[in-house]
Formats: C-alpha cells, sequence, structure tokens
C-alpha cells in the first residue's frame, strides 16, 4: 500500500506567516510564545458541530463592522500528543478559528462611543437589538438577525455595504436624539423590557423597547463652582473671560456629566459616575429618584489613580461593584466599603472592566463549584488582567490571577474594549482596540492541557502567567473604539423581537437602504 504525501513544513509555514502578517510576530529573546491552540488530531471519538458567533465593532472611523467567527469543536487531543505538539518559537502558527464578513456600513457622522447588544432570550433564534453612541448625539437602533447569514469569503475592504447586504433579516429601526450631548453609556434590561441611556448632559433616561416611549429621566447635579480669587486665578488688572456662547451651558457637559451607568442585577439600583466629581451616585430606579451619593475622598481613591470615574460595574451576584479610573480599579461591597484596590505593574491607563466567570481549572482555586467571577481589566499596553476579589488579603493586595496579551508576547497595542461569550461549554475572550485587531482567545476547559505550558512573565516587582490559548486573528483595518458579541443559531424558525419606533421619541426612522448614509 502506497503512503499518502505530507505536505512540506515550508509550505505551511508560508500560508501561516502570511495570515497572521506583523501582529503575531514575536522578538526572539525578548518576549515569549503565547500559548496556541492545537491543531485537531484525529481520534476514534465523533467530533462535534463548529459553533458560530459575531462579532460587531465601533471604530474613530464611525464605521460598524460585523463578522461571523466560526471555531471548530473537536475532540481534545490526549496529553501525550499534546506535549509533544508544543508550540516552538519558529514554529508555524496556525489558528482554527475562520472569519466572514457580514456588514460593514458607516453609522453615524462621529467616531462611535459604545454599543450594547440586547440580552438573549430562552429562544436562542430570537432577534438582538443593537444600540449604538455617537459624539453626534444620535443612538442608532438595529435588529439583527441570529441566524446565519450565506457563506460570503470576500472581504469587504470599504464602508459601502449596508445592514441587510448578507442578511435581509436585519432592520434600521432608527435613531433615537433624547440626550442634548454625547450619549456615553447604554444598558438593557434583562428581560429586554428597558433601555437605560446617560450622556454628558448630566441625563439618565430610561425607555420603554416595546415602542421606544420615554419612562422616566434622572438628572445628575453639576458640582458647585469654586469661589473665585481675582488676585490669584486672573492676576491685578484682569478680570474673568466671559464667553459669547457656551456650549456646556447651553446643551449640557463639563463638569457632571455622566461616565457610566451600572444597574443591579435586582434592577432595583443604579449607580453612575461623572466627570470631575470624585463620587459614585446610587439611584432608586423603583421611585425614580437619588437613594445618596459616596464620597471618594483621597484614603480611599489615591490621587495617582484620577479625578474622576470612568467606568462602573456591579458584579453578576450582586455584592460588590468596582470603580475603573484612569490608572487604577477600587472594588467595594454592598456596605459601600473599599475591598481591595487595584493598581496595574507596571502603571498603565485603564480602558475597560468587567466581572466574568472563569472556570476554576484557570484560576487554580480550591472551590466546589466549576466556575469562579473575577474582575477583568484591560489596559493601555495590551494586557487583560484577571483579578480575584473575594478574599484579598489587604486592601491593597489584590490576588491577580493572570493576564493575556501585552508587551511580553508582542502584542503592546491598547485594548479599548473585551466581550466574553460562553457556547456550548467552551469560554472566549474577544478583545479589539485602536490597532485594528480583534482577537478570540480561549478560556475554556480546552486550554486545561496548556496550563502548565504557560510560561511566567516578569512583569515588575511580582510575576504573573499567561492564561488561555490564542484562536483567532482579524483584521480589521480600523481603530476599534468599541465591541460587542451575540451567539449565531443554525437555520431554524425566527421570531421577531415585539419593538417598533414611535414618532415622538425619535428624529426619524430610516431603512435598510440608508444605512450606507447614517
Amino acid at each position: 500500500m502506497a503512503k499518502r504525501k505530507r505536505p512540506t513544513p515550508s509550505t505551511t509555514a508560508g500560508a501561516s506567516t502570511a495570515a497572521l502578517s506583523n501582529t503575531a510576530t514575536i522578538a526572539a529573546g525578548n518576549s515569549v510564545t503565547p500559548p496556541l491552540a492545537h491543531a485537531p488530531q484525529k481520534t476514534s471519538e465523533p467530533s462535534r458541530s463548529p459553533f458560530n458567533f459575531q462579532v460587531i465593532t465601533g471604530s474613530y472611523d464611525k464605521v460598524l463592522h460585523g463578522f461571523i467567527v466560526t471555531i471548530p469543536s473537536s475532540s481534545p487531543p490526549s496529553s501525550a500528543s499534546s506535549a509533544s505538539s508544543t508550540p516552538k518559537e519558529n514554529d508555524a502558527i496556525s489558528l482554527p478559528a475562520t472569519f466572514t464578513d457580514s456588514f460593514l456600513f458607516t453609522a453615524h457622522t462621529a467616531p462611535i462611543r459604545t454599543l450594547t447588544i440586547s440580552p438573549p432570550s430562552a429562544n436562542a433564534l430570537q432577534k438582538r437589538i443593537l444600540a449604538t453612541s455617537s459624539a453626534d448625539e444620535h443612538i442608532n437602533l438595529y435588529t439583527l438577525s441570529s441566524t446565519l447569514p450565506p457563506i460570503n469569503f470576500q472581504k469587504l475592504e470599504k464602508a459601502t455595504s449596508t445592514l441587510t447586504a448578507s442578511n435581509p433579516k436585519n432592520k434600521n429601526l432608527g435613531v433615537l436624539s433624547h440626550h442634548l450631548n454625547t450619549p456615553t453609556a447604554i444598558i438593557f434590561t434583562p428581560n429586554r423590557s428597558k433601555i437605560i441611556t446617560a450622556g454628558l448632559d448630566a441625563q439618565i433616561h430610561i425607555l420603554r423597547t416595546r415602542d421606544w416611549a420615554p419612562l422616566s429621566m434622572l438628572k445628575c447635579p453639576k458640582p458647585k463652582p469654586k469661589p473665585i480669587n481675582y488676585a490669584t486665578d486672573y492676576g491685578d488688572g484682569y478680570g474673568p473671560r466671559i464667553d459669547t456662547f457656551n456650549s456646556e451651558v447651553t446643551y449640557g457637559g463639563g463638569a457632571g456629566g455622566v461616565n457610566d451607568i451600572a444597574l443591579h442585577p435586582s434592577q432595583k439600583i443604579l449607580l453612575s459616575v461623572g466627570k470631575s466629581t470624585r463620587q459614585v451616585r446610587m439611584w432608586n430606579l423603583m421611585t425614580g429618584r437619588k437613594a445618596g451619593a459616596l464620597a471618594l475622598d483621597k484614603e480611599v481613591v489615591p490621587p495617582i489613580f484620577g479625578n474622576e470615574g470612568m467606568k462602573v460595574e456591579w458584579s453578576k451576584t450582586g455584592e460588590e461593584y468596582a470603580i475603573a479610573f484612569e490608572r487604577g480599579v477600587v472594588t467595594f461591597g454592598m456596605d459601600s466599603k473599599p475591598k481591595s484596590r487595584i493598581r496595574t505593574v507596571p502603571t498603565s491607563k485603564v480602558h475597560q472592566i468587567r466581572y466574568i466567570n472563569l472556570p476554576t481549572a484557570i484560576t487554580q482555586n480550591k472551590k466546589d463549584t466549576e466556575e469562579e467571577e473575577v474582575l477583568t481589566v484591560s489596559t493601555e499596553d495590551g494586557r487583560v488582567l484577571f483579578y480575584s476579589t473575594a478574599d484579598p488579603e489587604s486592601l491593597d493586595s489584590p490576588n491577580l490571577i493572570g493576564f493575556l496579551g501585552g508587551r511580553s508576547i508582542g502584542m503592546p497595542g491598547r485594548v479599548k474594549d473585551f466581550s466574553v461569550i460562553a457556547v456550548k461549554g467552551n469560554f472566549h475572550l474577544i478583545t479589539g482596540g485602536t490597532d485594528g485587531v480583534v482577537r478570540i482567545w480561549d478560556l475554556g476547559k480546552d486550554s486545561e492541557k496548556d496550563i502548565h505550558e504557560m510560561k511566567k512573565v516578569r512583569i515588575g516587582p511580582g510575576e504573573g502567567r499567561q492564561i488561555g490559548c490564542l484562536v483567532g486573528i482579524y483584521e480589521t483595518e480600523r481603530r476599534i473604539t468599541c465591541l460587542g458579541v451575540m451567539e449565531m443559531g443554525d437555520e431554524g424558525i425566527e421570531e421577531e423581537e415585539d419593538v417598533e419606533m414611535s414618532d415622538s421619541s425619535s428624529s426619524g426612522s430610516g431603512s435598510e437602504d440608508d444605512d450606507a448614509d447614517g
């Protein structure tokens, strides 16, 4: 019997290196190779079907870009085979994830600030609502189909496509224009019945998603100005400069504007942090009024962290919340007392924080549960760090579980946003930054075999370890500001969302053909 001829290593190395270009290049001697997903090997067990999810990115270029990620799910190789296939520094990198563009169009007239996708329902094939905001003071609303569109291997280069180019089931719902300044945060309630928006006009609006009618408006007070000393502030013979037109006074903005909001899992409490204010406000959504304000003095928040809260996030259990400042994060318990202070080493700017669930095999904590909730922080130097805030040793000694990315493995680009999706028991983290690269990391049980291969990297006074496996890299060629992820199902009957645009709450509703003009 004639033996099958295997492909030469040079051919495989050339194809893989060209696909990754300069993104996966790692300097020899100064860095370590990131843990990579091993190529699926043939086993006697039947392979499972691949799973798919859609990634939507917003950018400084005012463009919305959606693409489908497909990751094959095959039986994990044995420990012996995985040990022999440990990636070397000069080995060719073969990533299993594949990408298919679904839409690419100009959605706003200014850089996109944030985007949010409505939570999934019991029906996996139900349509989802996509809400995007920009400095043009508008919130655009779309419905996205959860079924896989026809496969199109042609990459979309220019933002001339429409939302319905690859999937005619996607729709443009219209535009909300109830804010007087840039909307900074958008939240859907878990049952998708309401949407909460906040902006730099110091207003928080609650709307009903069935007809987009406004239900309530919360007004954040502006901080009192400091008294003016004309002699020291302006000098002898000079008075304050008076502008004939002050945009902040007319349209809101400046001190008091809302940077971010966070909804408690009970949907009864809302937290907000604002500009030029070292405090966090608590709102009672049952009465629609302010419930209190927590002042953050220098003993709680060191001055090196920053002068205002940039992000705020509740844990999934609702037992603690975290506030991100420019160069640090502080976590609080339900009694509003600080639990831990996180300062990245080396010090770097913080861009995003989220609470996510990780398998205990990754966190290496001895617990009875299979998953553990951890605080995840993305930084300016390209890292995503994982902290356990359950039992900190002291206020300034958070438990660093590990990190991924960073300069040590040749990924120094800032991580502006990230998201986690769990599909069919697989945990994947998706990161995006201003370098225009979207990376897919495997954090699930399939990466347990790579824990003993993760090299410890010197990151300053302490040590950390790389966790997860890199399974995909996609070049969007646009500076990413935010991203969202949604699961995609196979063919099936898809239900419509019970939403319609009201004339009183929108400035106009566009058709699917007008998406490229937005």
